[in-house]
């Protein structure tokens, strides 16, 4: 996740924002929120969801307090290192094939590419995609997750 400079901060402050150690996607938010509010006048920003705000305190985040948008940067920024963990712990790339653990009909996939926000493309086309972090690598063995069920290039 990239945060912002200095420069960013120095930014932010002339709007009246502190965007030390805040993402770019949660610094562009704020900034956003001071245009809605400032500039078109707009008094209701809304604010997370009970669910967001519950998923982010369980990464020691309180969200409660910000608008929607902060709260959306905020989750989207979660979920992304949350994909970039799971590409390195699971040492996914090209080639490598995988098995979505959220299929209800358990397939093998061969990896085509990786997005930078976490989306693995898979060979075959047509967009077949998930999160890295709902992917295993396959170890090659039969398990109740994975029967021997031919590798997937198109679906």
């Amino acid at each position: 996740m990239r945060h912002v400079t200095e420069v960013q901060i120095a930014f932010g402050r002339k709007l009246g924002l502190d965007l030390t150690g805040k993402s770019l996607g949660e610094a562009e938010a704020m900034i956003f929120d001071v245009i809605r509010r400032e500039f078109n006048g707009m008094t209701d920003l809304g604010s997370p969801t009970p669910k967001q705000i519950e998923l982010a305190a369980k990464f020691q985040r309180d969200i409660s307090g910000v608008s929607r948008a902060a709260g959306d940067a905020v989750i989207t920024d979660l979920m992304t290192d949350l994909n970039q963990q799971a590409i390195e712990r699971q040492r996914l790339a090209p080639g490598v094939v995988v098995v979505n653990r959220h299929d209800a009909f358990p397939r093998k996939y061969v990896i085509s590419s990786i997005h930078e926000d976490g989306t693995v493309y898979f060979r075959g086309g047509q967009g077949k995609r998930a999160w890295a972090r709902s992917l295993s690598r396959y170890s090659g063995h039969r398990s109740s997750r994975c029967p021997g069920i031919p590798i997937t290039t198109s679906s």
